[in-house]
């Protein structure tokens, strides 16, 4: 069976759905040597490829994502037919309409319909005419979630038989950090001086990070605890900085950017709580992370975060400012709670596997070929 894989939603610098893509390839090298992988990349994202098996191949696409989108509907069909491909697989919900062989898109949330105001308008609309086309284009969809699963058969009227739900995994790299020189070194690569409570993932609307910041300058943490916002500046952010800058406590909010994939462990263990108040996640693969470093973690009790969080995690209403601070005062105050969730976070991430992942998905291209 000959496969492709469009990975060309992987950047330099890898995020939720790049980093699903590059974890499913590298773990289908390694449990696959039978069938044929031919992966679309880019000349800036083919970093992220190397020391795959020799069953794998790779066809430069544009990088461009204005050049990209008329790329997957003309041209990548025609190169779909002419290698032999049997499936095609669209990680990002993304496949041609015009098809040339069988199909398979991943799902990864709909938040274009359940909190369309925290997406910019371009996207809003690409998202609501894309995505239903392509699943109905689509001869199997992976979910990344039971919640994800449910959502998408509430919004999208499709055939619930041709959903299989796959979880992400963990990377093993992600564990507890106790070699002193190298948490010492990554804290001070970014100025924390204090200890901190710590939130991971992309700067926008969707995350809830102004009520997060609410939460701490109403909350009596402070005074021991500053408040990391780690991660890229996504869209939209401009409401957030303006309520840091009067929360008064700007010299204890610290937003460090994008960290380095080599430190996320060691930042993750370092953390005394870690905190996710997103509204929606199809996923939540930064709790995955900090639940193998054994942080102690607030998290949201909305969308697929308590089915992965399960009983290892404080869960909130993310709308409630109040709750998220009552938690994060309670866990800061609980030394054997926060001992108890560690530990439970940490056994728990361990059914989080990308070897999993991609054996499952892998099921899904053999029903999807007929095989």
């Amino acid at each position: 069976m000959r496969i492709a894989i469009n990975t060309l939603a992987m950047k330099r610098e890898l995020h939720g759905v790049g980093s699903y893509v590059k974890n499913l390839v590298s773990a289908l090298s390694k449990i696959d040597q039978e069938n044929e992988y031919l992966l679309f990349a880019t000349a800036e994202n083919v970093c992220h490829l190397s020391g795959l098996g020799n069953n794998f191949q790779i066809e430069f696409a544009p990088a461009s994502r204005i050049l990209r989108l008329p790329w997957e509907q003309s041209v990548l069909p025609i190169r779909l037919k002419k290698r032999g491909v049997d499936v095609y697989h669209g990680p990002t919900s993304v496949a041609p309409f015009v098809k040339t062989c069988r199909q398979v898109v991943s799902i990864h949330d709909m938040t274009f319909h359940l909190v369309p105001g925290r997406h910019s308008l371009h996207k809003l609309v690409y998202f609501r005419t894309m995505i239903p086309a392509m699943i109905r284009q689509s001869d199997m969809l992976i979910a990344i979630s039971e919640c994800t699963k449910r959502d998408l058969l509430r919004f999208v009227a499709t055939d619930e038989s041709k959903i299989k739900v796959v979880h992400h995994g963990v990377e093993t790299r992600f564990q507890p950090v106790l070699e002193k020189i190298q948490l010492d070194r990554v804290r001070e690569r970014y100025g924390l001086a204090r200890k901190f409570i710590l939130y991971v993932g992309l700067i926008e609307p969707r995350k809830n990070l102004e009520n997060l910041v609410d939460a701490y300058a109403g909350s009596d943490l402070c005074g021991e605890l500053d408040l990391v916002l780690a991660g890229n500046l996504g869209w939209d952010y401009s409401r957030l900085l303006a309520r840091i800058r009067n929360s008064g406590l700007r010299e204890k909010i610290c937003l460090p950017g994008y960290i380095a994939d080599s430190d996320l462990p060691a930042l993750y263990s370092l953390a005394e709580i870690f905190v996710y108040p997103s509204v929606y996640e199809g996923f939540g693969l930064p709790v995955l992370e900090a639940m193998a470093c054994g942080a102690p973690i607030v998290t949201s009790a909305v969308s697929s975060l308590p089915e992965l969080a399960g009983d290892t995690a404080i869960l909130v209403n993310p709308h409630d400012s109040r709750a998220l601070a009552a938690a994060l005062q309670t866990l800061w105050g609980d030394d054997a709670l926060r001992r108890s969730l560690s530990e439970r976070a940490r056994l728990r991430s361990q059914f989080f596997t990308w070897e999993h992942t991609a054996a499952n998905t892998l099921d899904v291209y053999r029903k999807t070929a007929g095989q």
